[in-house]
């Protein structure tokens, strides 16, 4: 008979430590905005403007706008479910 690779199948917790790693990239640019651009000249209406264009899609921060990284660790106690046999986890059950 053969075996099948079953995807969701529940697991019982490996017997050595598990650790989930967060990787949290920042992107970061500088938008000149002038006068003319806003209906007042004030901080806060230049910050909308350029919130705006963002939401709207007139600015996308790319590679070139990479700022910062951060790395973050915590151990996993919960037992989890499926996985693709390669430390990627498909749900984890609290």
């Amino acid at each position: 008979m053969k075996k099948e690779n079953l995807k969701n199948e529940t697991l019982t917790q490996p017997t050595s430590r598990v650790f989930r790693v967060t990787i949290t990239e920042t992107l970061k640019r500088t938008v000149t905005v002038y006068e003319s651009e806003l209906k007042e000249a004030t901080p806060d209406d230049a910050v909308q403007t350029v919130s705006d264009w963002w939401h709207n899609g007139q600015i996308i921060l790319v590679a070139e706008d990479f700022s910062d990284v951060d790395f973050e660790a915590k151990e996993v106690t919960e037992t989890w479910v499926g996985g693709d046999g390669n430390g990627c986890v498909d749900q984890v059950q609290h």
